[in-house]
């Protein structure tokens, strides 16, 4: 089932859900971005700068996406891909693919990457290939 994020109820529920994932306290960034890497809902935590400058965070989200797409080459030997999480020097990046979308996180470097797992799947129930 393809979710219609032109309507302003799902765009709503999705930054609904985004903000419950950034409950979590080492949480920085709660983001929904679509096929193209493009940012459809959510944002960064009350007081949290990026550590991109402007063009450079679109430039990330499109990168991200494209990592997952080119990963999802392998689904049928390997099987589908669950979330992909990198830790660099600042942060930990999590993304976690649905049929249609690719939510990214980015979090403090040393967050529990298990636990940010089951906080997405318990706040995102919207996604049908998302399971609580």
């Amino acid at each position: 089932m393809k979710i219609d994020v032109t309507s302003p109820e799902i765009i709503k529920a999705l930054d609904e859900s985004c903000n419950k994932v950034m409950e979590l306290p080492m949480i920085r960034f709660v983001g929904v971005l679509d096929k193209m890497g493009k940012r459809i809902a959510g944002g960064f935590k009350k007081n949290v700068k990026s550590y991109l400058t402007h063009p450079n965070d679109s430039r990330m989200y499109i990168q991200l996406t494209l990592e997952y797409l080119m990963r999802k080459d392998f689904d049928k030997e390997l099987g589908p891909i669950d979330y992909i999480a990198s830790r660099r020097g600042k942060v930990t990046m999590i993304s976690i693919p649905t049929e249609e979308y690719l939510v990214l996180i980015s979090a403090q470097r040393d967050i529990d990457v298990e636990k940010v797992i089951k906080k997405v799947n318990s706040a995102f129930t919207m996604f049908p290939d998302i399971y609580p």
